[in-house]
């Protein structure tokens, strides 16, 4: 008993030695190789010129197990990890060419594969061309203020957009730290509630098995001259101890890539339809476009370098904001362990509870034997001395004092068992 309840004192103190010792996270990952897989380059131009931002497909039994767009040289490097072997189709797509297909094809590794859009119409850059062959020289300067201008305005919207998102972003987080923090203290607040009352429980059941075990060590040492050699040690050990489909991922990359494409196609149709502007207007805005562009520029550049300014301000604020989540909830998983040891306390005080409740039942019973046992000797004494009364008168009292004897024999051999019981009862306790 003895035993079970420094166990419980030494988990309620180690708990607080170590609730808040941080505890490392193990993530487990685990990647299913479904096939082989290839990698493949794929080349698109149109008439000797690079197309960017095309859509390319690679399509397997209509079921796309690989995508992408073509970057700033018109190229794509595909690699496709859940491709066996079987019989597919490369579709290139573009807003501003017609589309074109490879079908029917068995890919190999480390191949290049090409493709020659034709042109839905003239071209953005042909168009400009034109038209610059009718601009003066000044027109040049105008350009380059223009496309400064348009690159700060840019810049600008761009760094409002970013200040905008981190301020959402800081907001969130610090909604999330104030509900951290309560979930925190809350937590703390049900653990110490559980560990006081789990302590009290322990005193009190230490109590009654303090108790239990005087009297029994007491009615033991009354009838037996011998005592048992009682260790107590306690010892507290504690042992602590997503599969990702391929082909989804495939899919997953086929929707980005498009979106990107549909992205970059957009914009090049905004450019096309720009430059067929800017083309029909350069040369009667030539002179007068020049001063509002040097203006425009220098306003958009002051206005850019201060919206950076105020992002980089908002990402620092971001940085401390997530730094104080991080700690949170460290805070939170400390409190969270320490509940964990707290309820590990309770069960255990509740099972000493429940052996100190056995061992009062069984002492009970060992207590009722005993008085049978005193009463049957006082029985016993009373004969004696009616046998020694009539010895004294002459009368013969062989057969009874014999027949005394050996009552005398069964009932001695009845306290030894029950001292027995005494004994195993006291050792459970220590």
């Amino acid at each position: 008993m003895k035993k079970i309840y420094i166990l419980v004192s030494v988990i309620m103190a180690s708990s607080g030695a170590f609730a808040f010792n941080e505890t490392p996270n193990v993530v487990s990952k685990t990647v299913v190789d479904q096939k082989a897989g290839v990698d493949i380059t794929i080349t698109v131009n149109s008439n000797g010129a690079i197309v960017k931002g095309a859509l390319v497909k690679v399509v397997a039994d209509k079921t796309v197990i690989g995508a992408g767009t073509t970057n700033e040289s018109g190229t794509l490097s595909l690699s496709i990890p859940t491709y066996g072997g079987q019989i597919v189709t490369i579709e290139v797509y573009h807003s501003l060419y017609k589309t074109d297909k490879l079908a029917d094809i068995k890919l190999e590794n480390a191949k290049s594969y090409s493709f020659n859009l034709t042109a839905k119409g003239e071209s953005a850059d042909e168009i400009s061309q034109n038209a610059e062959a009718n601009v003066a020289k000044t027109q040049e300067q105008i350009e380059k203020e223009k496309a400064a201008a348009i690159e700060a305005a840019k810049q600008k919207e761009e760094a409002v957009l970013k200040q905008n998102e981190l301020q959402a972003e800081k907001e969130r987080i610090e909604k999330e730290n104030e509900l951290k923090a309560k979930e925190v203290e809350a937590q703390k607040a049900d653990v110490a509630s559980a560990a006081q009352k789990a302590e009290e429980e322990r005193k009190a059941n230490e109590l009654k098995a303090n108790e239990a075990k005087a009297q029994l060590e007491a009615d033991l040492k009354a009838r037996e001259a011998e005592a048992a050699k009682r260790a107590e040690e306690a010892k507290l050990r504690e042992a602590q101890a997503a599969s990702t489909q391929k082909l989804e991922e495939a899919k997953k990359e086929s929707k980005e890539a498009e979106k990107d494409a549909n992205k970059s196609q957009k914009e090049q149709e905004e450019a096309l339809k720009e430059a067929e502007k800017a083309a029909k207007e350069k040369e009667q805005a030539a002179k007068d476009a020049k001063d509002a562009a040097k203006d425009e520029t220098d306003k958009a550049e002051k206005e850019a370098k201060e919206a950076e300014k105020a992002a980089k301000e908002i990402e620092a604020q971001k940085k401390e904001a997530e730094k104080n989540a991080k700690e949170l909830e460290k805070a939170q998983k400390e409190a969270e362990k320490a509940q964990k040891e707290a309820e590990k306390a309770q069960k255990e005080a509740d099972k000493a509870a429940k052996q100190a409740e056995k061992f009062q039942s069984e002492m009970a019973k060992i207590e009722e034997a005993q008085k049978k046992i005193d009463k049957d000797r006082k029985k016993l004494d009373d004969k004696q001395k009616d046998i020694e009364k009539d010895m004294k008168k002459g009368k013969d009292v062989a057969k009874d004092q014999e027949k005394l004897n050996s009552s005398r024999t069964k009932l001695d051999e009845s306290q030894n068992k029950l001292d027995e019981s005494r004994k195993k009862l006291l050792k459970k306790m220590k």
